[in-house]
């Protein structure tokens, strides 16, 4: 069984080198950020709107200690009248309680109280840029973790950052639960990866707590928790070297915690609704005779997975290089395959306007261990070429979005001419003309 477990660290490699070269992935990922936090490059505004006020909402909910909406900016499909006088929100509390303590500081007690702050929309940038780079550490950390030497850990690290959307999601589009969601699975993966050291306790503790927040930001998380979760009790024996009592204790805590979450947010949905309510969406939310997978992955007019992220496809790909990787391989194909599944036949199936399929921003660093390993492994000129097609999927990927930032490429309907001036063509990023 020793055999089959991933390797320690890469010792490598850099063991003399500098700190830039150890951590230049992260450095450049800490140094871009802060400039786009700082200089906002865009002109949609502020911060703080549409799906955010519904997250952000909760905030005002808790510190007056009243779950009536009723009054609440409308801009946004989160309020809702549920019975006589209520209104609920749709969207659950988990990123204001992590937000909570800096924001209790920026909003107005006075006529104001409801109405983001100037401070408040500081807050929201400033704290969607430091969970990016928290992000961004730990999917370091667990890369290492993994086996992979610094150079691939760092390549990783640039691929999931500007690559997967998150980017995007930390900063234009910081108000949404996207960069949170990735922040808990990234936890989840680095505790998952800590755990193979004897000496580490209350792993399963953390796992659990990470579970709870997680349903608490965004409810589909569950899928996420849940396979992540199972392919960590399956194949934590093999991967990590741990005993399977130790696995199972650990995902006893992830599965606790989770629960706890769950129930968490059943209590609210039916105290809104004044009735016994799993979900706080309403209305048809699947429609079952209409499967829409294909074009989750492919659509090019509708913001499809592999057209916008094409990292993503080299993420599921390259770890089925290494044979002694494939369980893990399809354990990350599962993921992704639950998820286009569920969006599929998910209502509004490209989750609207947005940049890429956002629905998929949260799950892809739980893959960064494993392409991280690959890569490492993999015969030097293979290595390098697969490297060089990550830096250019991270190129075609940051050009749309800047094509987005500008308004040069629209929400909906993108036409094959529209997408290939952006990657090719008049609208790329460093050749834009006036």
């Amino acid at each position: 069984m020793k055999l089959m477990t991933l390797p320690s660290p890469a010792a490598d490699d850099n063991r003399n080198s500098g700190v830039v070269r150890r951590f230049w992935g992260l450095g450049l990922a800490a140094v871009v950020t802060t400039l786009v936090c700082a200089l906002q490059p865009y002109d949609n505004g502020p911060p703080i709107r549409s799906d955010g006020v519904g997250y952000h909402a909760w905030t005002y909910a808790i510190l007056r200690g009243d779950l009536n909406f009723i009054g609440q900016a409308n801009e946004t499909y989160a309020f809702h009248e549920t019975r006589p006088g209520h209104w609920a929100n749709v969207y659950p509390p988990g990123i204001a309680l992590a937000r909570f303590p800096v924001m209790v500081f920026c909003v107005d007690r006075g006529p104001g109280f409801g109405r983001p702050t100037l401070a408040e929309h500081i807050a929201c940038v400033v704290l969607s840029g430091l969970a990016l780079a928290i992000v961004a550490c730990l999917v370091f950390y667990s890369c290492r973790a993994a086996g992979g030497s610094y150079a691939t850990a760092n390549v990783t690290v640039v691929a999931v950052v500007f690559g997967t959307g998150l980017f995007h999601y930390s900063t234009y589009d910081a108000a949404y639960s996207h960069v949170w969601s990735a922040l808990g699975v990234a936890v989840l993966v680095a505790l998952a990866a800590r755990s193979r050291e004897p000496r580490v306790r209350f792993v399963a503790f953390g796992l659990g707590a990470v579970g709870c927040w997680l349903i608490l930001v965004r409810n589909p998380n569950l899928f996420a928790i849940a396979i992540l979760g199972a392919s960590y009790f399956l194949l934590a024996p093999k991967y990590l070297g741990l005993s399977r009592q130790i696995a199972f204790r650990n995902i006893l805590g992830l599965f606790v915690g989770t629960a706890v979450g769950v129930a968490i947010q059943i209590a609210l949905n039916t105290y809104a609704h004044g009735r016994v309510t799993l979900s706080s969406y309403e209305g048809t939310l699947f429609v079952w005779d209409r499967p829409m997978q294909w074009s989750v992955l492919t659509s090019l007019p509708e913001h499809g997975l592999f057209v916008y992220y094409p990292v993503a496809l080299l993420f599921l790909l390259v770890p089925f290089a290494v044979p002694r990787l494939w369980l893990a391989a399809l354990a990350l194909v599962a993921l992704v395959g639950v998820y286009t599944t569920l969006y599929g036949y998910w209502n509004m199936w490209n989750l609207g306007a947005s940049f890429g399929h956002r629905g998929f921003v949260e799950i892809l660093p739980a893959g960064a261990p494993l392409f991280a390993a690959a890569l490492t492994t993999l015969p030097r000129w293979p290595r390098r070429a697969v490297i060089v097609a990550t830096f250019v999927c991270v190129y075609l990927t940051v050009n749309l979005m800047a094509g987005y930032w500008r308004r040069t490429l629209p929400y909906h309907q993108i036409t094959a001419e529209m997408y290939r001036d952006h990657v090719i063509g008049r609208e790329m990023l460093l050749t834009k003309s006036p």
